[in-house]
């Protein structure tokens, strides 16, 4: 059974829960081509129903979402089949590696972080593109960041205890170098205990945490779900 104390407090310093993803609405920024939100009201307490009731219809790469082997791999895992022990992380770090929209996040960019990637388990990339789903929703959404296959390759070599990466982007292919962006993906899922969540809320956030928790929407059939996530830090 996972064990983890959010609850300890140690002299001077206290535990700190903090939400690193974004809460789901109509106006979500999405990947181009993928399905707009709809929420509808089926009941509701101020036309005299007893209760309210919403259906709600998305795509499962919608929000902050979390992208599991299947997404690229027919044979690959879902995100249902992964263990509560794996959606876990500890000894995460999140690297500033500033860009514009359109950017790529090279191996060139990650080489300084080498050292301190070797015994994380996750990497969150904080790219600045954040603050464009506010300002811009258009760039975020169609220009996005590119998350080189040369830099996914670099992990897999460099960081042999990682599990997980993060990215405060649309997703780690920019709608502009999608054939790239899929390669990116292929590289990292290929491990079949791999995630990646994109879309990922970072902006004025810690560099460190003690743990990440990925809390996946759990439906059986797909393979990849909307999620929220968890950072702990002291």
């Amino acid at each position: 059974m996972l064990k983890i104390s959010i609850t300890k407090v140690r002299r001077n310093c206290l535990v700190k829960v903090i939400l690193l993803s974004h809460p789901i609405t109509s106006s979500t920024p999405l990947y181009p081509g993928t399905p707009p939100v709809e929420l509808s009201q089926l009941r509701n307490i101020e036309r005299g129903d007893s209760s309210n009731l919403w259906r709600i219809a998305m795509a499962n790469h919608t929000g902050t979402h979390v992208d599991a082997p299947n997404h690229f791999y027919s044979q690959g895992r879902k995100i249902s089949e992964y263990t509560l022990e794996e959606l876990v992380f500890r000894q995460v770090k999140v690297f500033e590696i500033f860009k514009e929209p359109g950017g790529e996040v090279s191996a060139g960019d990650l080489e300084p972080f080498k050292e301190t990637m070797r015994e994380s388990e996750m990497i969150l990339i904080r790219t600045g593109l954040e603050r464009f789903r506010r300002l811009d929703p258009a760039a975020y959404a169609e220009k996005g960041v590119l998350f080189s296959p040369s830099a996914a390759h670099l992990l897999r070599e460099a960081a042999p205890r990682l599990r997980g990466l993060g990215i405060d982007a649309i997703s780690v292919s920019t709608p502009l170098r999608r054939a790239e962006g899929r390669e990116t993906h292929r590289i990292l899922l290929s491990d079949n205990r791999f995630l990646i969540v994109e879309d990922m809320a970072l902006e004025g956030k810690p560099t460190v945490f003690s743990y990440v928790i990925v809390a996946p929407l759990l439906v059986a059939e797909v393979d990849s779900a909307p999620c929220t996530v968890i950072g702990i830090t002291e």
